[in-house]
């Protein structure tokens, strides 16, 4: 009688334990995701040391008390990131370049960005040690006069948005994203990546460590997407 409870006994912990393997192979990840609108904070414009925050801040506070302090700050982060000793082999932007890009709109009319108009005036063409033939602007400052000059348009008709991805991950990202036209998006972990692009219908897709996204999106304006592994 004893050997027939034990036998039963090993029976049903075995079948318990099957069953459980099955259940937690069967299981697989999935992505949360959020889209938002993107919104701008002063605190936000204050502390950070992007462009694309900073102008989005004052595009959409046209007349807060701040916006002037703002410019100059986005003045000084712009031309930093494109200062001699930071990039000794790339033509920078020249500050009249970028004095027009945020000058050049209507919350900015009548109103001065406090830079120096003779310095502003003069573009500096570095060269490589060695050579006369001048370099072409980095691909970052071409990205940040783009993104500049598309959120200072005031165009109904603007014909690019941009979707700023942020990876909430502990794994890297790499977004495709699949439409009349193909962008791939890198994002580290746990940051964030912006890139424009012509409005219309993409299909986003991805892999968020273990789990795939993928994602119908209809984009007519700028948009913020979070992503990272559902609990």
């Amino acid at each position: 009688m004893k050997k027939l409870f034990l036998i039963i006994f090993l029976s049903i912990f075995s079948l318990g334990i099957a069953q459980k393997k099955k259940k937690g192979t069967s299981k697989t990840k999935a992505v949360a995701e959020k889209e938002t609108v993107i919104i701008y904070t002063l605190e936000e414009a204050e502390s950070s040391s992007e462009p694309r925050i900073i102008a989005g801040f004052i595009k959409q506070n046209p007349g807060h008390e701040k916006n002037d302090a703002l410019k100059r700050r986005l003045m000084n982060i712009i031309m930093a990131d494109n200062s001699i000793e930071a990039k000794p082999t790339i033509k920078p932007l020249s500050k009249s370049k970028v004095e027009k890009i945020v000058s050049n709109n209507e919350l900015n009319k009548g109103k001065d960005l406090a830079v120096n108009r003779s310095s502003s005036e003069k573009n500096v063409n570095l060269t490589s040690a060695g050579s006369s033939k001048k370099s072409e602007p980095s691909e970052h400052a071409k990205k940040t006069a783009s993104m500049l000059s598309h959120i200072f348009n005031h165009d109904p008709n603007d014909k690019e948005a941009y979707i700023n991805i942020k990876n909430k991950s502990k794994c890297n990202l790499i977004v495709k994203i699949s439409g009349n036209k193909y962008y791939n998006v890198d994002v580290p972990a746990r940051g964030q990546n912006f890139i424009m692009v012509d409005k219309g219908e993409y299909v986003l897709t991805t892999q968020v460590c273990d789990a795939k996204y993928s994602s119908l999106k209809k984009i007519q304006r700028d948009i913020q997407i979070e992503l990272n592994v559902a609990d």
